[in-house]
């Protein structure tokens, strides 16, 4: 910092500013005296130019005035002298001195320059600026004065530390439970907390003593002058202070998950409050050819822009974010590695983000939360899942909660048709009955105005429901429905390979998710119609073996049970294959009487269980590898539950896999009621499309399969299994 230079005058000047407009004179010329003529014009900054600093405050700004003149061949040199508005630039606060009409001064400088004017820090006030032009002991002030309008920032050095306090604050009015930011640099600081809508808030530099300053904030600036701020949302904020450039940015942070980089499988954790996100998930590694997986990293989603939280390059914090452009490409950046000791562990997951760190804990797995009546909870679970998807107008099932409706949901439809029916055959209640009936046209009118569809998976899920629709409630209109739909997935046969195929397409190969419900159909109608119903010279009964038997001699591993979508892919093995592989064997079983059909369905079953499923510390959880948001995937575990269901109740099942059985489903519905499930704003029980982790937000497909999950275990408790 340049001192400030004074001069002793030998002569008297005339035309000294006493105020911002004082006027000047130029001095009377003699003929041995040295003249000089006053700057005539001020020419930048302009006056009442409005400056307000940035974090950057190195940047310039250009003084620059018209030149002065003097006799004698004299060059004059100058002096700008900054003074407040109440000031004398005969008392300056501050002289720049240089030999040129101009000078770039730094916004630091002129910063330092406003307070020793008087400008105190995070406040506006004018500061003025004049030029005198001198040479040796003769001195000429110019003939304008302008004025800076200056907001200041607030001085680095001044604020030490920041709290956060006030009834809209989760810490309430008590400046004792503040809590305090963390300080990230000289000048900036960030906390993340809860507020309540249309409660004060506001910052505070101290929380005891007598010197405390309180900020708070208007239009994204910090402000100090004694008011308070409010959100008008409710939610937990990220708030980044930055007394540098006086700004306070705040956005609402939705959502941070534990991230498990090879599944790309977000598990939700919770506020606790204070900073802390907490959650008890289940550590899954999963195999692959170099052993087992276990990158992980977290992810955030804060004012509505997706984030990695991952390791840090260094630094004071051992985490940083990375705002998410290209998830593929950032995938493996800054990533962890879970500990062996997590490995098939219900483990505590926590993300202190005062710290910016995480922590893992092992915690004894709990299941006392789902209660002791599955009854009970299917109650809530079914009836919840009308009051949050039935759309009541158009009379079919909406996407989410939020009323959001996909058009080419037809097939989860009669999976949500079947959860209803359930729960009409366990409690009875006439609402489910007004479902169903109402269900027909209206999902009749969104397929468009015809249950036939291009595809005969879907129309083979449509066919078992609508046979059960018709079975619970005698409405005809499922029965000749139901039948429509027997004779138009009969029409997918395909005469050369043998199986169902996937659509009408010319080119479409027939597979299992259309041959295996059709199977399942083909002999629930030979039951009820026997000898009656024939198509292509074939009762249902014969169309059945013929289905069963290409779907075990083209798709189905007799040494192992598995069940795959092709036998060149055995990644396309789903739990919905395997579910209705053993329900068609268990179907046949009931009406032949052949044990093998029970082995084939006892085989799969195992498989099941073993292969497409997690492990947990006291069983395995169903899990299909390929689940995530919103997708037709998490509908499958749902499918597979409905079938093995049935087989775990059999009579003729031998008691070791009653009990391994029923002890599966037992668990896998605590574990969904305990980690997998949660209320919303509006009571309304949602699950996740994973059952082992809290949901992030609820679609048709995972809430369906958790509906089922839940009816399954309460029909176990009924029949005397649970």
């Amino acid at each position: 910092m340049k001192k400030i230079v004074y001069f002793l005058f030998s002569f008297a000047i005339t035309g000294i500013l006493s105020s911002c407009s004082d006027p000047v004179e130029n001095p009377t010329q003699t003929e041995d005296l040295l003249v000089i003529n006053a700057v005539a014009r001020l020419i930048s900054p302009a006056n009442n130019k409005e400056i307000e600093f940035s974090e950057n405050m190195q940047l310039n700004l250009l003084f620059e005035w018209e030149k002065a003149t003097a006799n004698n061949g004299i060059t004059p040199k100058y002096e700008i002298k900054f003074f407040g508005e109440n000031g004398s630039a005969s008392n300056p606060a501050y002289t720049v001195e240089t030999t040129k009409n101009s000078a770039y001064i730094t916004y630091n400088l002129l910063n330092e320059i406003a307070a020793k004017a008087g400008i105190s820090t995070g406040s506006t006030g004018v500061l003025c600026w004049a030029v005198q032009a001198y040479h040796e002991a003769t001195k000429v002030m110019s003939k304008e004065t302008f004025r800076l309008v200056i907001k200041r920032p607030f001085a680095q050095e001044d604020i030490a530390k920041l709290f956060l306090t006030g009834r809209g604050s989760e810490f309430g009015e008590n400046l004792s439970d503040a809590m305090g930011f963390t300080k990230i640099s000289d000048a900036e600081f960030v906390i993340y907390s809860k507020l309540t809508a249309g409660q004060p808030f506001k910052f505070t530099n101290n929380i005891e003593g007598s010197n405390i300053r309180s900020f708070s904030v208007k239009d994204g600036k910090l402000v100090e002058d004694g008011s308070e701020a409010q959100v008008t949302k409710s939610g937990v904020y990220s708030i980044r202070v930055n007394f540098s450039s006086g700004s306070v940015v705040m956005k609402e942070v939705t959502d941070i998950s534990l991230f498990y980089a090879i599944r790309s499988r977000a598990m939700k954790l919770e506020y606790e409050g204070r900073g802390i996100w907490k959650d008890v998930c289940l550590i899954s590694f999963s195999k692959e050819s170099w052993g087992d997986e276990k990158r992980y990293k977290f992810k955030m989603t804060e004012g509505g822009v997706d984030k990695f939280l991952e390791k840090s390059d260094g630094g004071s914090f051992s985490m940083k974010e990375s705002v998410i452009t290209n998830q593929g490409d950032q995938l493996w950046n800054g990533v962890w590695g879970y500990a062996d000791n997590l490995k098939d562990r219900w483990v505590e997951v926590s993300v202190d983000m005062s710290k910016y760190s995480h922590d893992f804990k092992v915690t004894t797995e709990d299941f006392s939360a789902a209660g002791s009546s599955w009854a009970n909870i299917a109650n809530q679970s079914s009836s919840d899942f009308v009051v949050g998807y039935w759309n009541t107008s158009k009379k079919h099932f909406n996407n989410s909660l939020t009323g959001t409706v996909n058009p080419y949901d037809y097939w989860p439809e009669a999976h949500a048709l079947d959860v209803v029916i359930d729960a009409y055959l366990r409690t009875n209640d006439s609402k489910y009955q007004q479902v169903i009936y109402d269900f027909y046209e209206g999902v009749k009118a969104k397929n468009g105005g015809t249950f036939k569809n291009a595809y005969y998976d879907d129309m083979a899920w449509h066919g078992l429901a609508h046979l059960r629709a018709f079975e619970a409630t005698n409405d005809s209109r499922y029965e000749n429905s139901a039948r429509d739909l027997w004779n138009w997935i009969l029409e997918g046969w395909d005469n050369v390979n043998g199986g169902i195929k996937w659509n009408t397409d010319a080119n479409s190969t027939p597979g299992v998710p259309s041959t295996g419900p059709a199977t399942i159909i083909a002999v629930r109608r030979w039951v009820k119609y026997g000898n009656t119903e024939t198509n292509g010279g074939l009762n249902d009964l014969d169309w059945a073996k013929k289905m069963y038997e290409w779907m075990r001699e083209k798709r189905h591993d007799p040494a192992t049970g598995a069940v795959y979508d092709d036998f060149a892919n055995k990644s396309g093995a789903w739990t919905y294959n395997t579910g209705t592989f053993l329900g068609a064997a268990m179907e046949l079983y009931d009406v032949t009487g052949e044990n093998h059909y029970l082995e084939d369905a006892i085989r799969t079953a195992d498989w099941t269980l073993e292969n497409l499923s997690v492990k947990a510390e006291n069983n395995r959880i169903l899990s299909d590898w390929a689940e995530q948001q919103d997708h037709d995937v998490n509908l499958f575990k749902g499918i597979f539950i409905r079938y093995f269901a049935r087989l775990a109740m059999h009579p003729d099942l031998p008691p070791d896999k009653k009990e391994t059985f029923r002890k599966f489903i037992e668990y896998n519905a605590k574990a969904l009621i305990t980690y997998a499930s949660a209320t919303t704003d509006s009571n309304i029980l949602i699950y996740n499309y994973g059952w082992y982790f809290k949901p992030h937000d609820s679609f048709l497909r995972g809430q369906i399969s958790g509906c089922m999950l839940i009816e399954a275990a309460a029909l176990l408790e009924k029949e005397g299994f649970l």
